[in-house]
């Protein structure tokens, strides 16, 4: 069987459907799974397995209609229809567009590298860390609510993706 290029069929979906089941098994009591938003595989198999109230997604800017292409997969899924207006996703961290360095991203690579020792890439993981913190900023995630950031992956584009490097560098030797 061949999964396509980040996932993105229902077949790619189900192993983030496997890993959804796995999340709760390790932790029944999860609250919110944050997740990037690309073409939407991983977030449609999350639904598929936690619920779209559990999941968050942060659009990324790859496909024109976020909420549409994961409901479609979703559906795919499970054979029952799934509103795409039932899915909790972010349109706010895009900015200038898919390739686009925010300074909302920028300064989600930085802290969590600082503070936790995860790289984030620019265009997917930073995305969703810069919404995983406007989420805790306007309430939509709570203190006290067990939550998970789902780091899938992307470290090449961190080093692929020129204006990154250049603030990182820059940064760097602030700092010296």
């Amino acid at each position: 069987m061949l999964i396509p290029f980040g996932g993105s069929s229902v077949t790619g979906a189900r192993g983030y459907e496997e890993c959804g089941r796995e999340l709760l098994t390790q932790a029944p009591d999860i609250s919110t799974v944050v997740v990037a938003l690309g073409s939407g595989g991983t977030m449609a198999g999350l639904v598929g397995a936690l619920g779209a109230e559990r999941v968050l997604g942060v659009h990324c800017g790859a496909v024109p209609d976020p909420a549409g292409t994961v409901a479609a997969l979703v559906s795919g899924l499970s054979a029952t229809h799934q509103a795409p207006e039932a899915l909790r996703v972010r349109l706010d961290q895009v900015g200038d567009g898919y390739a686009a360095l925010t300074e909302p991203v920028m300064a989600a690579l930085t802290l969590t590298a600082r503070t936790e020792g995860l790289v984030l890439d620019p265009v997917y993981t930073g995305r969703a860390m810069a919404g995983l913190a406007a989420a805790v900023e306007d309430g939509d995630i709570r203190p006290g609510r067990r939550t998970v950031f789902l780091h899938s992956g992307g470290l090449p584009g961190l080093f692929g993706h020129q204006a990154a490097l250049t603030r990182a560098e820059a940064a760097l030797t602030a700092d010296d």
